[in-house]
């Protein structure tokens, strides 16, 4: 008995499965949310404000919270995976059996891309900016919307490389959007913010609408 195997098919579609139920999207949706959240913090003049205040109030424990950010939010991170992993486990890969996510999610190939087109707006922009050197809005305008940009390439390279026709729309849209930031009028704050917002609405959309179809068919298999 002869029987052709496409091994790159059943690769693309066994690591379709992390992305098909769009709880991937959704706690990046979140993610997006907090970093953007603080980038305005601390980013913005009230945020400073606040922060040389607490610094000349008590510059110890000013400190201390600000390093305790750090592990606070990789451990939201992580119990969010470990949440994500134990509803598959319990829900939607039940009939699966035991089924181990992949380790990186992009390939490293696509992240060299995106980090190189990254390099690159941020060169153009800032020499389109050249004449105006003082304008440290429009800078970081730069800045910020070639980290979208970049984003919106890793994503459109995973709808591509996975054949998931809702991450060619959100690296699409969600990359078009961010460009955009560059010729708005915002501050360094705001243009954190703007960021935050279009990466957290445009996963929270792809998340929702994924898992819709999800427990859709999950419900329409068990009745």
């Amino acid at each position: 008995m002869n029987e052709r195997i496409d091994l790159d098919s059943l690769t693309r579609n066994t690591r379709r499965l992390e992305f098909e139920d769009g709880l991937n999207d959704l706690q990046n949706s979140l993610v997006f949310l907090l970093l953007s959240l603080l980038g305005t913090l601390f980013m913005s003049t009230a945020g400073i404000t606040l922060y040389m205040r607490a610094m000349i109030f008590n510059e110890e424990i000013t400190t201390i919270a600000l390093l305790a950010l750090i592990p606070l939010f990789v451990l939201i991170t992580f119990g969010a995976r470990r949440l994500i992993a134990r509803y598959r486990k319990q829900v939607l890969w039940r009939h699966l059996g035991e089924v181990e996510p992949f380790r990186w999610q992009v390939d490293s190939r696509v992240s060299v891309l995106a980090a190189a087109i990254w390099l690159a707006v941020v060169i153009v922009g800032l020499f389109a900016f050249a004449g105006d050197p003082m304008d440290l809005d429009a800078d970081m305008r730069v800045l910020v919307a070639a980290g979208g940009i970049a984003t919106g390439v890793i994503y459109f390279a995973m709808g591509q490389t996975l054949a998931i026709q809702r991450y060619r729309w959100v690296g699409l849209i969600g990359g078009l959007l961010s460009a955009a930031l560059i010729i708005t009028p915002l501050n360094v704050g705001l243009s954190w913010l703007a960021f935050g917002l279009i990466w957290m609405v445009m996963l929270m959309v792809s998340g929702i609408y994924a898992l819709r179809g999800t427990l859709m068919k999950l419900r329409a298999s068990v009745s």
